[in-house]
């Protein structure tokens, strides 16, 4: 993907010496401008990237340069990690997936493992494995194949459903 590849390289380049970090300082600020219209996608180099973030659907996704990102993080297009207005940006930990057009403002926490529902917009933490959906949203536990609301876990039976 053009935009994780120049900001790749823009991270590599900033701890250059001086000849190749201002030319190279260059390339990157073209890069931005051209991988923006591109793919649809901001993201400075000053931005705390995991390793293994994927965009499924390129488009409309803004990430604040004091956003950090966490490892294996998936985001849908139309994803925007925003600033408040005293300019702090969330942080997101490993394994989260952000639906399509979800909005997360201000010094905001997404635990680990946690999902962000389409058209969410998320103004409080998110505990590690819940799921935040709604405007603004509310968090609830996720519920996974194999698990029932009142139990918790089951183990599958023979013969089919049940």
């Amino acid at each position: 993907m053009v935009a994780l590849a120049n900001y790749r390289f823009g991270v590599w380049v900033r701890d250059k010496p001086f000849p190749v970090r201002f030319i190279g300082g260059k390339i990157y600020g073209a890069g931005l401008l051209a991988s923006e219209v591109i793919s649809g996608i901001f993201m400075d180099r000053d931005t705390d990237v995991g390793e293994e973030l994927h965009f499924v659907h390129a488009g409309g996704i803004n990430i604040h340069p004091q956003a950090k990102i966490g490892n294996r993080v998936g985001m849908m297009h139309g994803v925007t990690l925003g600033a408040d207005i005293d300019g702090e940006a969330p942080t997101v930990h490993d394994d989260v997936f952000i639906g399509a057009n979800a909005t997360i403002l201000g010094p905001v926490v997404v635990g680990e493992g946690a999902r962000v529902a389409a058209n969410s917009l998320v103004l409080s933490d998110v505990p590690a494995g819940m799921l935040a959906i709604g405007v603004p949203a509310k968090n609830i536990p996720q519920f996974r194949v194999g698990q029932s609301r009142s139990s918790g876990p089951t183990t599958a039976k023979s013969g089919g459903l049940s």
